[in-house]
């Protein structure tokens, strides 16, 4: 199996956990903080992860100088974006508010090409373009209501999520060559917990009201939506590319939509059908291009 190939598969893991993970997400809201669903979600995913680092003999020492990297990943990354992503909600509705996924990969493309001198190809100015056009189909955004809303600090608040995760990005991209994705991922969880901990007094929550279905949506947000999502992004930016991989987030409206419709019986219109086609081709476009560009250099090493 090729290095893309597995990418490929290792990508799509998180994007339909986190597709999910909004859902999940939705019908907790009803018991718990936003915030609080994000601490407990990563205290559960960071104590299994500390298991199976001992039980497989992991090393858990990591260079001081790297914590730095950690922190800003956990920290900012994780704990920052979840605090930017989750108020914003509160002042905007949510189709403008969906967008921000498809701002990801156009924001990691821009810092890549400044921090990492990445060389900007136009297959992913393309893609991108195709996948911003998808996620507004799926979303249905009414452009005049997005120039009415009056709460802008709603949107500073979603772009500074944007620009969170895309910290994220590039805080993980230089760990790869010096440590395992399962270390990365421990001391990422681990750095943002001071973080999430933080807010969670200053939250109205309604333990006693906590029941089994609660309970598994916060062990499938633990489990899949922490431990396996990001470990397998993680991998994932390591075998793609940090831009490569964040395109792969513009299919997460369309699991939700999926999901939504088996789930919660929500409608699927035309639109968000055609919008998921879009998203499907910019990932198409990147993956036929990629191949290519691999067999031209392969040719050319024969020859």
């Amino acid at each position: 199996m090729s290095q893309k190939t597995k990418g490929l598969l290792s990508v799509m893991i998180p994007v339909i956990a986190w597709g999910i993970s909004f859902v999940s997400t939705e019908f907790l809201l009803g018991y718990l903080g936003a915030m609080t669903i994000a601490a407990v979600r990563f205290v559960i995913s960071t104590a299994i992860l500390y298991a199976v680092m001992r039980a497989t003999k992991t090393p858990l020492k990591i260079d001081k100088r790297d914590h730095f990297l950690f922190v800003i990943a956990g920290g900012v990354g994780i704990a920052v974006y979840f605090f930017f992503e989750n108020t914003g909600i509160k002042y905007i509705s949510a189709s403008p508010s969906a967008l921000i996924i498809a701002a990801i990969p156009m924001f990691t493309l821009i810092f890549e090409a400044i921090i990492y001198k990445r060389v900007v190809k136009w297959v992913d100015a393309l893609a991108i373009l195709a996948s911003i056009v998808g996620v507004l189909l799926i979303v249905d955004l009414k452009w005049r209501e997005f120039f009415k809303i009056e709460e802008s600090i709603g949107y500073l608040m979603m772009i500074g999520a944007v620009i969170s995760w895309v910290i994220y990005s590039m805080a993980s991209k230089p760990l790869f060559a010096r440590y395992s994705y399962l270390t990365i991922v421990y001391y990422q969880f681990l750095y943002s917990l001071p973080f999430l901990l933080l807010a969670v007094p200053f939250e109205h929550n309604l333990w006693s009201e906590i029941n089994l279905e609660a309970v598994l949506h916060l062990v499938f947000l633990s489990v899949f939506a922490s431990v396996l999502g990001f470990y397998y992004y993680a991998k994932a930016m390591d075998l793609l590319g940090v831009t490569e991989s964040s395109i792969f987030i513009n299919f997460l409206p369309v699991v939700t939509i999926v999901f939504s419709y088996f789930y919660m019986g929500q409608a699927v219109t035309f639109k968000q059908l055609l919008g998921g086609a879009f998203v499907m081709l910019s990932v198409t476009v990147t993956t036929i291009y990629d191949k290519q560009q691999a067999l031209k250099s392969e040719l050319t090493a024969k020859g």
